[in-house]
C-alpha cells in the first residue's frame, strides 16, 4: 500500500482472532511472525520463521481504505519428510 495515502496493512490470525503486525509493528510476542514490505511497493508479506502445524490456519491481511480491505488465506503447514 502506497504510504502517502494514510492507509495501513495489519494481518490478522483467524484461529484466535489475534492481530499480528499493522505495518511494520509486530503486535504479538511470537518473534517468529514479521510484516514484511519493499519501499515503493504495494506488497506486503507477513513471514512466519520456522512454520509449525499449529501456525495452520486462516490469516486475513487487511487494509485500512474506505470501505476497508480484506484477503484472506489458508495456510497448511505440513511435516517433512526430514522431520521422521
Amino acid at each position: 500500500m502506497d504510504n502517502s495515502t494514510k492507509t495501513f496493512v495489519s494481518w490478522v490470525r483467524h484461529r484466535d482472532i489475534h492481530l499480528l503486525t499493522i505495518g511494520r509493528y509486530t503486535y504479538t510476542s511470537d518473534q517468529r511472525f514479521e510484516a514484511m514490505h519493499t519501499p515503493h511497493a504495494e506488497e506486503w508479506t507477513l513471514r512466519i520463521r520456522y512454520p509449525q502445524k499449529k501456525d495452520s490456519g486462516i490469516y486475513e491481511c487487511q487494509i485500512s481504505t474506505t470501505p476497508p480491505i480484506g484477503y484472506s488465506v489458508q495456510l497448511n503447514v505440513v511435516a517433512s519428510t526430514l522431520d521422521e
